[in-house]
């Protein structure tokens, strides 16, 4: 049997089994001491399982003198490594042999039995051993085997066939010969080509373009076909006969997969069956029944192959029915859909951005005007005529119509919006179709890239990718072939041992040049030409960049290899963020060194989950977050998400209390002006309004390295910006239409007209009356305002310009209160009710207006709601009890990583304790002192029977009485 392998799909088993080595695997035994030890593929008797089958097996044996790991090993047939067994976490003992079932059964369980994901061929097969860093350790060439019979290593090291003691079946075999094939056909017939969802390629005579299967022969010589069987299934390999047909030397054949079952006309010869898009095989046997090729093949989307190319069977070239599978052959054959458009019009331009900003460009190139009502265009080629053109859309001969892929049908009333968007992963088509449903034009789109167009040369059938685009204009006359992806890694960045060495190897397409720095600076073609695998042994950013003559450059890309890093035992993330030294610490360049500078420089993060895994790892920009503490040594860093940067979105779930999988930016953030107290105050007390429909920042523990450099503890928190907003309240698209307030005053966007009016109101309303609580209502979110207000008071947070309310003027209009940087909050024993019931101004240096506040609690309505939510919380999330378990919980994850971060910022472990008593104090007393607070506030004026009402529940949280509150 011949051998054939799909490099593609092999390459990601072998990156599933290097996981397991990455993860900590246990080392196996000595080199040379795992091996395959005996195979057998036509079981029919001689094993046989507790549930009567029989199937085929193989043995691997441990050969060496010490006890070996299987963990994150592999065996794979060579043919169709996608379906690589990896071992669970087993060990063999000297000598000891390990049986895996090769029926298809994977993950069976029954008495510790081991069972693949494939069978084996009995004409013949290579099987490979692999460790789990994806290296070949045992190959064996598997012979042909009759039924029963053994192939196994002797004493000596030496493959033996060991025939079966009796074969009761062989009397049942026939007696007639079949005819064999000839030598040069056994030898020269290839299957070259898979495609078993096809849309648009190789129309049959009936115009349809239906699934088939490519035959090459490159034999030498013309070889007859007659009698030859193709099949879609290893029970029945007979299943379809070719007729009279010879091949010539260096033909190829196409053969629909319809199961139309025709054999009249050898250009369009017709199978009995179909082909699956989700995954199978195709076999080829000759006439005496010799399975000469077994081809297995991936799922597959509508019009993608699975092709035999140069360095072996891929999914990365598209449909070349009838021609060599080059990317050559593949322009030519996309374009010959063009070459059958009859109609003139055609797809001229795309561009992608994954947003309402998305269009494509149609182009008439015929002598007349096109009448398109009632044509389609559509994402999706088995559904052409997803979104048509209304009635009346005519496109004059020479001219561009634009079609914007907005997702929504022609939602501001101008020019023509397609009801569905386009996505920059790419892997599908644009499509064309006229009324009957007919595709006349086809642009396959691959991965997309910020910024750029692609589209057809002026016209003409070649695909390129434009840097300027031109909608509604005649493209240039030429472009680039694509945007090339960064290298693959053989072992990507992350966590690793101490003293471990590695050797990184870089791959990129054929034709390409990869350029590497291992100083943190901007990889380019004047640096470092990687030409030989590079050792890393310590901490070791590598950047790198591709190139290729007619392709834009890839974009930079990064790996941080860390080692010996301590996170927590595995309970806290690792952040790497790396930039080039200038952008962060040259003296008129760096942001660090020019902290009040609103500058912002590009970058890579990376995070490491706590199991090691990558989360995230990108390209970004860089800039300092916040605003005394920019003056601070342990500086906070804010980490955006930009177009111009590769994505303009993190896609990942960073955060455990949010169902976000995608952030626009985020924040890593020391603890500002507590990094040198708890290192924990703003991150925990948020997360008191985790409850409520106050927005808020959640956090996550980690390191943070900087190109590199250990940097120490770090946050990993949610930033408040419009973005966050609209995440948080379900406003998505509706950014621009926000009006956004910091502090008390501070215009970020939009406008705080209705504020103004709104103060001026309770200035010199009666605001005791029921008009001026509909005027409130129909002002602010009054439930979000006391859950608000409730925190700031509660906590006793100084600091309380740290706010930002917003307001969706396509909703409601009401404006909502944001919470951050409870840096000053649990700190002072404020009375803090008072001094927001006091006129002239609240917060530190009284500077924070609580003019609204004063005036909302004259109405009896809204006071009684405040009071009511402030006693609730106050005898559940805000009790003693609450507050304490939130921050032991947040302080045993921390108290591992807490002597690192000491050394390098020179902080000590004393003056760490006595901040943290005093904040775990600080949550004992609060509740009382709060009660003290609220007994004898002059303006509440609160009755006995009040308290009892608002705050008897939180009274005995707290196990006091109302006779037992002292005046403070």
């Amino acid at each position: 049997m011949r051998k054939t392998g799909f490099d593609l799909l092999r390459l990601l088993c072998l990156i599933l089994a290097a996981a397991a080595c990455l993860l900590g695997a246990p080392a196996l035994a000595e080199e040379g001491g795992l091996r395959i030890c005996a195979v057998m593929t036509r079981n029919s008797e001689a094993v046989e399982l507790p549930d009567g089958t029989c199937p085929d097996f193989v043995e691997v044996e441990n050969a060496s003198q010490q006890r070996a790991w299987l963990n994150g090993c592999a065996l794979v047939r060579a043919d169709i490594p996608m379906k690589a067994f990896v071992f669970p976490n087993t060990a063999l003992e000297p000598g000891a042999r390990v049986r895996i079932y090769a029926d298809e059964r994977l993950n069976a369980s029954v008495e510790g039995e081991l069972h693949s994901d494939f069978r084996l061929p009995a004409s013949g097969f290579a099987l490979e051993l692999l460790d789990a860093g994806g290296n070949v350790i045992d190959r064996v060439e598997v012979p042909a085997l009759e039924k029963d019979e053994l192939y196994c290593l002797d004493g000596d090291g030496i493959w033996q066939r060991i025939p079966p003691a009796a074969d009761p079946e062989e009397a049942d075999a026939e007696d007639i010969p079949a005819p064999e094939a000839s030598p040069e056909a056994l030898a020269g017939l290839h299957l070259t080509e898979i495609v078993p969802s096809n849309a648009t390629y190789w129309p049959d005579e009936d115009g349809e373009c239906t699934d088939y299967v490519e035959i090459l022969n490159d034999a030498g010589a013309a070889v007859p076909l007659t009698g030859w069987y193709l099949s879609d299934d290893p029970a029945e390999p007979l299943k379809w006969r070719f007729p009279q047909v010879t091949l010539a030397a260096g033909e190829r054949i196409v053969v629909h997969c319809s199961g139309k079952d025709r054999a009249q006309d050898p250009s369009h010869l017709h199978t009995g069956f179909r082909i699956s898009r989700s995954g199978g095989s195709v076999f080829l046997t000759a006439p005496d029944e010799t399975l000469v090729e077994e081809i297995a093949y991936p799922a597959l989307e509508t019009d993608q192959s699975c092709s035999l190319t140069a360095s072996g069977w891929s999914a990365a070239l598209r449909p070349t029915p009838g021609l060599a599978n080059t990317e050559e052959n593949e322009t030519l054959a996309h374009d010959e859909i063009l070459r059958r458009n009859t109609f003139g019009v055609c797809i001229s331009e795309i561009l992608t951005a994954g947003s309402g900003e998305d269009w494509i460009e149609l182009y008439n190139a015929g002598p007349r005007a096109a009448d398109l009502s009632g044509w389609g265009l559509s994402d999706d080629v088995r559904h052409p005529r997803d979104w048509q053109f209304p009635q009346g859309t005519v496109l004059d001969p020479g001219s561009c119509l634009i079609v914007y892929a907005s997702g929504a049908e022609d939602p501001d009333g101008a020019g023509l919006n397609a009801g569905f968007r386009l996505s920059v992963a790419g892997g599908y088509s644009v499509v064309l179709a006229e009324p009957g449903g007919r595709i006349v034009d086809r642009v396959w789109l691959e991965k997309q890239h910020s910024e750029l167009s692609c589209g057809r040369v002026n016209g003409t059938g070649a695909i390129r990718y434009f840097t300027d685009p031109t909608p509604g204009a005649v493209n240039p006359g030429n472009g680039y072939l694509g945007q090339l992806d960064a290298p693959y890694y053989s072992l990507p960045g992350g966590l690793y041992e101490s003293g471990r060495i590695l050797e990184i190897s870089l791959t990129a397409p054929a034709g390409s040049r990869i350029y590497y720095t291992l100083d943190c600076s901007d990889p380019s073609d004047a640096k470092t030409l990687y030409t030989s695998p590079i050792p890393v042994s310590g901490n070791t950013i590598l950047r790198t960049r591709v190139y290729r003559d007619g392709y834009l450059t890839s974009p930079m890309d990064t790996q941080s290899y860390l080692f010996g890093v301590n996170n927590g035992g595995g309970t806290v993330l690792v952040f790497s963020l790396v930039s080039e030294v200038r952008n962060l610490t040259d003296s008129k360049y760096g942001i660090m060194t020019n902290p009040y500078q609103q500058w912002e420089r590009e970058g890579h993060i990376e995070i490491f989950a706590p199991d090691g895994s990558t989360v995230i790892s990108q390209e970004c920009g860089i800039r300092l977050h916040g605003e005394g503490s920019r003056e601070l040594d342990e500086k906070t860093f804010a980490v955006i998400a930009r177009k111009i940067y590769g994505s303009n979105r993190f896609r990942a779930p960073l955060f455990s209390y949010r169902p976000y999988t995608e952030y626009q930016s985020f924040l890593l953030r020391p603890s500002s002006e507590d990094s040198t107290m708890t290192r924990m105050r703003d991150a925990v007390l948020q997360t008191l309004a985790r409850d409520t429909s106050v927005l808020y920042q959640e956090a996550e523990i980690g390191v943070l390295y900087i190109d590199g450099r250990f940097w120490g503890h770090y946050n990993l928190r949610e930033r408040i910006n419009t973005a966050a907003i609209c995440q948080f309240e379900g406003w998505e698209g509706q950014e621009d239409d926000l009006d956004l307030v910091k502090s008390d005053k501070e215009l970020r966007q939009g406008s705080d007209e209705t504020m103004k009016k709104l103060l001026s109101y309770v200035r010199k309303a009666d605001m005791t009356s029921d008009e001026a609580y509909q005027a409130l209502d129909s002002a602010i979110d009054i439930q979000n305002y006391i859950e608000y207000m409730a925190l700031e008071i509660f906590t006793g947070n100084t600091d309380t310009l740290n706010v930002k309310r917003y307001r969706n003027r396509n909703t409601d209009g009401r404006w909502r209160w944001a919470l951050y940087d409870l840096d000053w909050a649990f700190y002072s024993d404020t009375n803090s009710i008072t001094r927001w019931l006091k006129p002239g101004g609240a917060g530190r240096g009284q500077a924070t207006d609580n003019t609204l506040f004063i005036a909302c609690m004259k109405n009896p309505v809204f006071r009684d709601r405040f009071l009511t939510h402030l006693g609730r919380e106050m005898a559940t999330t805000f009790s003693t009890e609450s507050v304490k378990g939130r921050i032991m919980e947040f302080y045993e994850r921390l108290k591992p990583i807490l002597p690192d971060t000491f050394a390098r910022w020179g902080l000590s472990q004393e003056d760490y304790d006595h901040y943290l008593h005093r904040f775990v104090q600080y949550a004992e007393t609060r509740p009382t002192r709060m009660l003290q607070f609220l007994k004898y506030d002059g303006t509440l004026k609160l009755s006995k029977e009040q308290m009892e009402r608002y705050f008897g529940d939180a009274m005995r949280a707290a196990s006091v009485s109302y006779d037992s509150l002292k005046k403070p």
